[in-house]
């Protein structure tokens, strides 16, 4: 079994939650008070690689090692909630090769 978790935007960590807690997640995206909160984004770490994918309330998502320094974030924009949560679910059982397949670009536009 693949072990990730997520972060909130408070802060707040959750240990392989189910699709029904993720779709709950994204749904701080639309909060009103984001601006308030700790971190304005949330993010999803699949921890035996290190990857993560992180979204932010204007679309952008973006992709990144955390255990690598020498790789850089990658970003797109534009990403629906539902693709986040496909992106996600990915990530969730370790497919990083069909992730990183993805339209994904160094620096936002």
């Amino acid at each position: 079994m693949d072990f990730y978790h997520t972060t909130d935007v408070y802060g707040i960590s959750l240990l392989n939650p189910d699709e029904a807690a993720l779709r709950t997640l994204l749904q701080q995206l639309d909060d009103p008070a984001i601006d308030e909160a700790e971190h304005p984004d949330i993010s999803l770490v699949h921890d035996a690689s290190g990857w993560s994918v992180s979204a932010y309330p204007s679309g952008v998502v973006t992709m990144e090692n955390l255990d690598s320094r020498d790789t850089p974030p990658l970003y797109m924009k534009g990403k629906s909630r539902t693709d986040v949560l496909g992106l996600w679910r990915k990530l969730a059982r370790g497919e990083i090769e069909a992730i990183q397949k993805e339209n994904w670009q160094q620096d936002l536009p």
